[in-house]
């Protein structure tokens, strides 16, 4: 679908930010439902060519890295789990080995080689029933394996693992890489002013109308707004608790899991990154809530990204020094 947007639209509601409407002349908006989320793209009106090349982008990656559909990454996550290699194509390879350093700066926090768990809790589906629980054994067996993205091991073009309970799941960084591959190309074929949301993962370029692109941070413990900043190149990225979650034996959980206990994370309820790299912004959101409110800010210093702002279970707000003057709070 398509609508031109005038200072008369609605909020264009994400599951974590959001584009408050403006008088934006000349652009249009297109929208769809990829990675299991909402999608709004913001771009020239007459740049339809560019406009179908970004879809095409988005749509491959979508197809291509679902962790539980036929695609590229269940093809190496089936390699894994039967102790064989498996040849991967370059750009995959390539956001593998960027994930496994990612892990690695986070102190493991952001581990997408926890798939086997992620699914075990019943989160590798279109749709998120009610259910109950995985056993605590079950839980205990996952953690003990110890998958990592560390013990990806490369032979040329080809992955292998020694460990066959290393399942990778990229719900925590496709998106911010999709966003940073598909502004990429816009910028090569010639497009300066654009914005595109994927479910909360946001990132602009240029501006709108002469004027930044303005930005709201959703309150994850009720309708409205905790902030709102303005951007003209960055992407602002949150990752909530509140966002994807399963009713397991009566209670809501998250799809957000710590490595470390196996559990649905808890503490902070959502965590707003902004940096030029939606990919790094969308690992970093991820490490940091389930890090918690003792360890976020040494992840991030570790991670490289020092404009963050946390939510707790409270409703209480924290941010970087970096990035509390550019906040505005609603009235």
């Amino acid at each position: 679908m398509t609508h031109r947007i005038t200072r008369r639209d609605s909020l264009a509601v994400a599951a974590g930010v959001l584009m408050l409407p403006v008088a934006a002349h000349g652009l249009q908006r297109t929208d769809a439902h990829l990675f299991g989320s909402p999608v709004e793209l913001w771009m020239p009106a007459q740049a339809q060519t560019e406009r179908a090349a970004a879809w095409r982008e988005l749509e491959g990656i979508h197809r291509r890295w679902n962790a539980w559909k036929p695609g590229d990454l269940t093809a190496l996550n089936a390699a894994f789990a039967a102790g064989r290699s498996a040849r991967v194509e370059p750009v995959l390879a390539g956001v593998v080995r960027a994930a496994a350093a990612l892990e690695s700066a986070s102190l493991g926090f952001f581990n997408p080689a926890i798939g086997g768990l992620v699914g075990a809790w019943g989160f590798h589906d279109d749709v998120l029933a009610a259910g109950t629980k995985p056993t605590r054994r079950v839980v205990e067996r996952r953690l003990a394996a110890r998958p990592s993205l560390a013990q990806v091991e490369w032979r040329g073009g080809e992955a292998f693992s020694r460990n066959p309970a290393l399942q990778l799941d990229l719900g925590a960084y496709a998106k911010g890489v999709a966003i940073d591959r598909c502004l990429a190309q816009l910028r090569r074929r010639g497009v300066h002013d654009a914005l595109l949301n994927l479910g909360g993962n946001l990132a602009a370029m240029g501006q709108v109308d002469g004027r930044p692109w303005r930005i709201g941070i959703r309150d994850p413990h009720g309708p409205g707004l905790v902030a709102t900043l303005e951007t003209r190149g960055e992407a602002v990225v949150t990752s909530g608790s509140y966002e994807r979650w399963r009713l397991l034996d009566g209670e809501r959980c998250t799809h957000i899991l710590d490595p470390q206990t196996g559990e649905p994370a808890r503490g902070i309820v959502s965590v707003t990154v902004v940096h030029p790299s939606a990919a790094l912004a969308d690992a970093a959101a991820t490490a940091l809530l389930v890090a918690g409110p003792a360890r976020w800010r040494r992840v991030a210093e570790r991670m490289g990204v020092d404009q963050v702002l946390v939510v707790d279970r409270h409703g209480r707000l924290d941010a970087t020094p970096r990035l509390t003057p550019r906040l505005q709070r609603p009235a």
